[in-house]
């Protein structure tokens, strides 16, 4: 939950402008809800968890963020005034105040369990599910009270091995914690995450995408990953016990409760590294690393001892200068850095050589350094993609490339071949703007001391000196190294405080994984370093005895004191205030305002150590006993533990539900939702905790449709260097590639498509969807199945000419999609099955629910290698069902949207039954005029104004040619010969590739791109300002870049880009936005319009009356939950007016409203009325009117397009 939170209360907190008040805070976190339940839809058990206080371990890196956020807070602050930006006077939200016993978790509290009885009261899907609300006030991390709940429900005896289950969140400590429940049927919901940067506004919930990560399939490639020790272990191989050990191998790169290990990156090749060591210990140790938790300490030091002589011996090479030989001689010096310098990784001013020099800003190079950096110049210059160099370097050399990586501020890494060789590489950061002026320029001043360094001759290697000395130097020089890190870093010096931090790391290991396996083991235990121990220092683990004292939690105010900074005191009662900032306070240096950040080897700034000092504890606590009797009693009240609490719903009840903010939200009247105190599963007896995989559990091509499997294809998997391209760049790491086996080698064409056609089959692997074969294809002919009397033949057409190219260029596009996005090998493709994919179930007419595919013409290509016949469990959510009867499909006092002539979509009571057929009570207008029609007459008058005209006439009136028309309106990079770097200079109205356009601008119809006057008014003004430049690309129309010092020959184009540059921006182009090419919307102006006349027609509403209809049949009604098998394939046009006829979701059932968009999945739609969950629509309406709803959720009633037959029986008053 307090991912949720954070998203909707601070979504930008470098913006120091944005505002956002509490109620719409809480509106936004009922509506997150809410789309995360409609997009998962549990069935039994929906489990809302809020971070309460946390274990001791957690409050470490939780006071760090605290203290990180109020500095980044006033930091944005500081800048914005620097500017002379105006700040709103309200006070901007505290995203401290995240934390449990605040006045605000308080409020949320309260606010939760409100939205949540008004759930369970209004909406269908919600009626069924055991809701769960554990707040701040019970102590425990969020994921792990859900995880507790699992743990103990898995170890009843009536546990169903094959339940399903869904979490939600960013941390990637979830995925540890799901992996490790041994359920195979669990998926992580989280937001799509983008990198690298973006100029796309932040829209509503509606329009963030979302994606599930399956762990049934990473336990599937962490099986590959291992499964080759099967043949070598002495002791049976079990993939349960392998993921427990690839759980703790995990912690060594670092996690909430401990550092990373020294020098050990994930983003530099961490986890291969821990495998490969892994797979060769592991035959020679007699067992797995861990069991359920419980470390095995001897197994692990192994681990430790392989892991130090691969990383610390690199390191220590890396960081300092390597022995050099300088006329024959060993110098007599190795100059070991200062590793926490800022200098690290750049030229030391001052040494030369290794050698005191007067001038100490000048730099010396090598021979064989210089050709190095000329090769590193060449690729900053032509910007290439990435630069390898030769595994014959040796250390100083890597020394120096990295050193002039890290001075320009490019990425460099290690890549390790099959041979076990290593090629260094460097590349461009994917987040760098290359339009970020500031950047480049450093970089060229960077670059020309190197062009200025002094080269001398390179120094010759005496191998008669690689003697004992030498190594006695190196050795002695690693252990100074060592010292250094010990001083510097954690500022130890003895080596008994060392190893009393070796004990801590370990400790801290054994902690995590109970903690992560069994629960929280001790509530007072803490790592106090900010740093881990060297490797190499991990040694004699067995004569450690770790005991852990359970303990019990702090109390909120108690870890409110611990985590928050000065800056956020407002959140803790007043009575504490003077113990933060009074100088004369017992604990006054708990809380600095000036801290250090050490990037410890880290890229990111947010990976930064906050070296803030630790907690005390007992200090802490006896310092706050002084202040007890001063709080009043709802602090006092506010400060004690709660449980959590499970909400049902209770027909009998009657009672309405006060408002906690009766000001915005509304009483719930006869609420019908139940709260009780919740208790989490008992373990009764000689039960225990289940280890491992439950008995019965599916998994492979046996698992539960919709988590998918690789095993429903045969395939195998080997390790190898793929360039698979999931973001943007390509992976330059090894990749687990699966090749699948094709079943359909050498089968003839005509006997596959006898086997395949009309036949029903899974395609998408591993993502399995069901669909319906509707001819199969090879590069010369479509096959198609034709009834020929009583038999079937196949019936064989030769692809047209354009076609034969056409259909080789799709395979092609197949295998590709499989090869670098998915690292999967399908071999060659001999054939593709053209197949209808199953859309949902429809309802027909006599109510039975039958399986609703695509129409031709709307089929989906598939490689024949990729199709599965049958599968282990079908999807429930798609069983065909017979027609029930009408009395039990509409049973009495049903409520039902009537479909009949006259009151089109008007609400409905059912009153009687007779036969086969129903009475209804219709509630209609007093006075029934039909729908307005003021939403197609505002569209229309505002459509009007926008003319486009096709590219050839924009051509003329703007006076460009056709192809730097195309150029302007897409993207357009120049490029600075003399410094790289490169601009955007297009306008950005269409986007070819990506099937969009510019509203209001751009639109592509099926003789090509036609342009507003907008866009043309816009091309004009260009040109205008700027006839030089448009002339420049004019003359080099066919180039595929441009030159800016080329464009403008005289010397001057920093200066005259530079004018364009902000004259784009002025212009707002990449504000502009952007939509699939079949999508309209309205725009702000317009929807305006649509409210006022929607308020106008609301104020002539003179209430309902009911008239009576008879004899009708289930087609002459739509019940609420049958809506989404009856309404999908509706279509809608800007300006219809519709009505919300489902029972669940957002939008109260019954609510008219316009529709102000649309495009190929949703319906914007701005009601004539405000409701609690209503959206503005990225600021296109007023809030609280908008939301972007199915299709299948709404009914139009501008253009009916359900059954309209007349009733039997006229409509006649009710009594």
């Amino acid at each position: 939950m307090n991912g949720i939170i954070h998203n909707c209360s601070l979504p930008n907190d470098t913006d120091a402008h944005f505002r956002l008040s509490e109620d719409k805070i809480f509106l936004a976190i009922f509506n997150y809800i809410d789309h995360l339940f409609l997009k998962i839809k549990p069935q039994k058990v929906f489990f809302m968890a809020v971070d309460g206080v946390a274990p001791r371990a957690k409050m470490n890196q939780q006071r760090s963020r605290r203290f990180r956020t109020a500095k980044d807070a006033d930091d944005a602050k500081r800048k914005a005034i620097a500017k002379g930006e105006e700040l709103p006077e309200e006070e901007q939200f505290d995203r401290n105040c995240i934390t449990p016993g605040t006045p605000f978790m308080k409020r949320l509290s309260a606010q939760l369990e409100y939205f949540i009885s008004k759930k369970v009261t209004e909406d269908a899907n919600w009626r069924g599910v055991k809701v769960v609300l554990s707040g701040h006030e019970v102590p425990g991390e969020g994921e792990h009270k859900i995880m507790e709940y699992i743990r103990l429900a898995k170890a009843q005896e009536e546990y169903n091995p094959n339940t399903r289950h869904c979490l939600y969140g960013l941390d990637a400590d979830l995925i540890m914690l799901g992996l490790l429940s041994h359920e195979p049927h669990f998926a992580l919901l989280r937001e799509e995450v983008t990198f690298g940067r973006t100029n796309k506004k932040k829209g509503s919930i509606d329009t963030q995408n979302f994606f599930l990560m399956h762990l049934s399939l990473l336990r599937e490639y962490l099986d590959m990953e291992f499964n080759t020790l099967q043949d070598i272990l002495p002791f049976p191989y079990d993939l349960e016990r392998i993921i427990d050990d690839f759980v703790l191998m995990c912690l060594f790169i670092g996690n909430d409760f401990l550092p990373h290990l020294p020098n050990l990156h994930i983003a530099e090749g961490a986890l291969t590294l821990l495998f490969n060591i892994y797979k060769k210990l592991l035959p020679q140790l007699g067992g797995y690393f861990q069991d359920s938790g419980e470390l095995n300490f001897h197994r692990v030091e192994a681990m430790f001892h392989e892991l130090a002589e691969a990383v610390e011996s690199e390191a220590f090479e890396a960081e300092c200068d390597d022995l050099k030989y300088i006329g024959g001689k060993m110098a007599e010096l190795l100059i070991v850095p200062n590793s926490g310098s800022k200098n690290n990784g750049k030229h030391r001013q001052g040494m030369r050589m290794g050698k005191p020099i007067e001038n100490a800003n000048e730099l010396v190079m090598t021979r064989r350094q210089k050709d190095l950096y000329d090769q590193i110049k060449e690729f900053v210059l032509e910007r290439k993609d990435v630069l390898h160099f030769p595994p014959t370097l040796n250390s100083s050399e890597r020394s120096f490339v990295k050193r002039i990586a890290s001075a320009i501020e490019i990425r460099y890494g290690t890549e390790t071949a099959p041979d076990d060789t290593k090629n260094l590489y460097i590349e461009f950061d994917e987040e760098e703007d290359d339009e970020d002026v500031e950047s480049q320029e450093a970089r060229a001043r960077v670059m020309r001391k190197y062009d200025q360094a002094e080269v001398v001759e390179d120094v010759i290697e005496n191998e008669k000196l690689r003697n004992e000395k030498a190594k006695n130097v190196y050795d002695d020089r690693l252990q100074q190294w060592k010292k250094d890190y010990y001083l510097e870093k954690p500022e130890l010096a003895h080596e008994a405080e060392i190893r009393k931090m070796v004990f801590k790391y370990v400790e801290g290991l054994q902690w995590v994984l109970f903690y992560y396996y069994r629960g929280v083991s001790s509530w007072a235990w803490f790592y106090p370093y900010h740093y881990a121990p060297k490797i190499s220092d991990l040694v004699h683990l067995d004569l450690f005895k770790i005991p852990f004292e359970l303990g019990t939690p702090f109390k909120p105010y108690e870890q409110l004191m611990g985590v928050l900074p000065e800056a956020s005191k407002k959140h803790i009662p007043q009575a504490y205030w003077d113990l933060i900032t009074k100088e004369a306070s017992p604990i006054k240096d708990f809380y600095p305002n000036n801290f250090e950040l050490d990037m410890n080897g880290k890229k990111q700034d947010w990976e930064a150590i906050v070296k803030i000092p630790f907690i005390d504890q007992d200090r802490l606590l006896e310092a706050m006993k002084t202040r007890e009797h001063l709080l009043t009693p709802e602090e006092v009240e506010r400060n004690e533990t709660g449980e959590s609490a499970v909400f049902a719903r209770d027909e009998s009840l009657m009672e309405t539900y006060l408002s906690p903010l009766p000001s915005v939200f509304p009483d719930i009247k006869e609420c019908k939702c139940k709260r009780s105190v919740f208790h989490l599963p008992v373990i009764e007896g000689v039960t225990s905790l289940r280890k491992g995989l439950c008995e019965g559990a599916f998994k492979g091509a046996e698992a539960l449709f919709g988590f998918p499997s690789l095993d429903t294809i045969k395939h195998t998997g080997n390790l190898g260097y793929h360039s698979v391209q999931v973001f943007q760049a390509p992976s330059r790491n090894e990749t687990m590639v699966v090749n699948i086996v094709n079943r359909f080698e050498d089968v003839k064409p005509e006997a596959l498509a006898l086997s395949k056609l009309g036949k029903r089959v899974f395609v998408g692997w591993p993502f399995l969807k069901e669909g319906i074969v509707s001819s199969i294809s090879d590069e010369m002919f479509k096959y198609e199945l034709q009834v020929q009397g009583k038999n079937k033949v196949v019936i064989k057409t030769p692809h047209r000419t354009n076609t034969f190219d056409t259909w080789r260029k799709r395979v092609d596009r197949i295998e590709t999609l499989y090869n670098k996005r998915f690292g999967v090998v399908i071999g060659d493709i001999e054939f593709t099955a053209q197949v209808l994919l199953l859309k949902g179930l429809k309802r027909e007419m006599n109510g039975a629910l039958v399986k609703d595919f695509c129409k031709p013409g709307e089929e989906q290509e598939f490689a024949i290698q990729t199709l599965i016949d049958t599968i282990r469990h079908p999807d429930t959510r798609t069983k065909e069902e017979p027609p029930r009867p009408l009395n039990e499909d509409f049973p009495l006092d049903s409520q039902v949207f009537f479909l009949g002539h006259g009151h089109y979509g008007c609400p409905a009571q059912v009153i009687a039954h007779s036969d086969n057929a129903l009475a209804l009570r219709v509630a209609i207008p007093n006075e029934h005029k039909g729908e307005p029609t003021f939403g197609h007459e505002i569209v229309k008058e505002a459509l009007s104004g926008f003319v486009y005209q096709p590219s050839f006439v924009v051509n003329k009136k703007v006076g460009i040619s056709a192809l730097i028309l195309s150029k302007l309106t897409s993207s357009l990079h120049v490029v600075y010969r003399s410094t790289d770097r490169r601009i955007n200079l297009g306008l950005n109205l269409k986007f070819e590739g990506k099937k969009q356009k510019v509203l209001g601008f751009t639109r592509k119809t099926e003789s090509g791109w036609e342009f507003s006057q907008k866009a043309i008014a816009l091309l004009q003004e260009y040109k205008k300002l700027f006839p030089e430049f448009i002339d420049g690309l004019e003359k080099r129309a066919r180039s595929d870049f441009y030159v800016a010092e080329e464009l403008y020959p005289n010397g001057d184009s920093v200066e005259k880009i530079k004018r364009i540059e902000d004259w784009l921006k002025k212009s707002k182009v990449k504000d502009f936005e952007r939509v699939d090419l079949d999508a309209e919307q309205l725009d702000k102006e317009t929807i305006a319009l649509v409210e006022q006349a929607a308020d106008a027609y609301v104020e002539t509403r003179t209430g309902m009356k009911h008239v009576i209809v008879k004899n009708l049949g289930r087609h002459t009604m739509l019940k609420p939950s049958h809506a989404a098998t009856i309404l999908p394939d509706q279509t809608f046009k800007l300006g219809d007016r519709v009505v919300f006829v489902q029972d669940s979701g957002t939008v109260p059932i019954g609510a008219k409203g316009t529709v102000v968009g649309i495009d190929r999945l949703d319906v914007e739609v701005v009601f004539d009325d405000k409701f609690m969950s209503g959206m503005d629509l990225s600021g296109r309406c007023s809030m609280y009117r908008g939301m972007t709803v199915g299709p299948q959720s709404i009914l139009n009633l501008s253009s009916p397009q359900c059954n309209q037959k007349a009733p039997a029986t006229p409509a006649t008053p009710a009594a």
